[in-house]
């Protein structure tokens, strides 16, 4: 009876995962600034987080623009990362608050969001802020290309003048 009851708690503990007490949070952020050749905005945060407990595999959560998102760990370098996409046209500059949350106070944020309550009440683990410089439309050619295109065309126009000025 006590293995079994051994068992259980392990596996709830497991189940619920860890909590992270005191996070130390280094994040980095990356997005789409190319508007020619995408259809929509990419989004990347990549964090690592460090806990006082030693907490491991700690689900997170991120709550962007009111919408929710999961945070993925990379297994490669441990380290968690939240991605969206957004059409150009609603990725206009501006700074996006990502709001990074444990299960605990998602699990409070949600039940904010479903009363109609205040949800920024709930407050997460971590806020990163993301500034967007706006997607912009360049040119899908160098400089230095168009002058060569330029350059063999008139090349090519003045050899055809010649040769039809001086052909008999």
């Amino acid at each position: 009876m006590a293995f079994k009851l051994i068992i259980f708690c392990a596996l709830a503990a497991v189940a619920f995962g860890s909590v992270c007490e005191n996070p130390k949070i280094s994040a980095v952020s990356y997005s789409t600034s190319d508007h020619f050749f995408h259809f929509n905005s990419a989004f990347v945060v990549e964090f690592s987080l460090g806990c006082s407990n030693n907490a491991r595999n700690t689900p997170l959560f991120a709550v962007i623009d009111n919408k929710i998102h999961p945070v993925v760990v990379s297994e490669e370098t441990s380290k968690y990362q939240v991605s969206w996409m957004l059409p150009h046209s609603e990725s206009y500059s501006r700074t996006f608050d990502v709001h990074i949350f444990d299960e605990k106070n998602m699990n409070a944020y949600k039940k904010a969001q479903r009363s109609g309550q205040d949800t920024f009440s709930v407050k997460p683990l971590y806020t990163h802020q993301h500034i967007h410089q706006g997607a912009g439309w360049k040119v899908p050619i160098s400089t230095e290309a168009f002058s060569v295109i330029v350059a063999c065309s008139v090349f090519a126009f003045v050899a055809h003048l010649k040769k039809k000025h001086y052909s008999f």
